[in-house]
C-alpha cells in the first residue's frame, strides 16, 4: 500500500467518518423500521387471537350447549366460567355425548366387567 502524506490521510479520515455516520443513520431507519413491523405483528396476533377465543366460546356453546361467561380480571386475562355442573352433563349427554359414552362402554365391556369382578 503506498505511503499518504498528512493532508491525504486526513482527507482519507474525514471521509471514512462520513461514510461511517451515513450508514449509521441508514442503520437507525431500518431498526425503526423493523420495531414497527414487529408492533404491527403484535397487534395482529393479539387480534386474532381474541377473536379466536371467541369463536372457542360459541362452539363449545353451540356444540355442548354450555354457557360461557367471561369473568374480568387484572390485565388482559380473563378465565372462562361455566354456568353449572348441571349444564356440562346435559351438554355432554344431549350433544351426542350419550352416542359416546355408550359407544365407550360397549368397547370397554369386557375390561369394565373385569374391573367390578363380573
Amino acid at each position: 500500500m503506498e505511503e499518504m502524506d498528512m493532508p491525504q490521510r486526513l482527507d482519507n479520515h474525514e471521509q471514512r467518518i462520513s461514510q461511517l455516520e451515513t450508514n449509521y443513520g441508514e442503520v437507525i431507519n431500518k431498526i425503526s423500521s423493523m420495531e414497527k413491523g414487529q408492533l404491527e405483528i403484535q397487534n395482529v396476533v393479539l387480534k386474532s387471537s381474541g377473536d379466536q377465543k371467541d369463536l372457542l366460546n360459541k362452539l363449545i356453546e353451540h356444540s355442548l350447549g354450555i354457557t360461557v361467561k367471561q369473568e374480568e380480571t387484572k390485565g388482559e386475562v380473563s378465565k372462562l366460567k361455566i354456568s353449572s355442573r348441571k349444564e356440562i352433563v346435559l351438554g355432554l349427554l344431549g350433544g351426542g355425548g350419550f352416542v359416546g359414552i355408550l359407544t365407550a362402554v360397549i368397547a370397554f365391556w369386557g375390561e369394565i366387567t373385569n374391573t367390578f369382578g363380573g
